[in-house]
C-alpha cells in the first residue's frame, strides 16, 4: 500500500503531465482550460510539501510561457 508521500508524488505527476496536455491544445481551448486547471490545482497545493509546489509552479510556469 502507498504511503502518503508517494501519493502525493503520483498527483504532482499527474498534474504536470495534464499541464502539458493543456499546452498541446488549440490556443481557443487553452484560454477556456487553464483558468479551470488552475483554479482545481490550487485545491491540492497545500497538500504539497515545499519541494512539489515548487517543482510543480515551475512546470506549469515553463508551459505557460511557451504559450506566448
Amino acid at each position: 500500500m502507498a504511503d502518503l508521500s508517494e501519493l502525493q508524488g503520483e498527483v504532482l505527476a499527474l498534474r504536470c503531465a495534464l499541464a502539458a496536455l493543456l499546452h498541446s491544445l488549440p490556443l481557443t481551448y487553452q484560454f477556456k482550460v487553464w483558468p479551470a486547471f488552475n483554479h482545481y490545482s490550487e485545491l491540492v497545493q497545500d497538500r504539497l510539501d515545499d519541494a512539489g509546489k515548487t517543482a510543480f509552479n515551475h512546470a506549469v510556469t515553463r508551459l505557460a510561457a511557451r504559450r506566448k
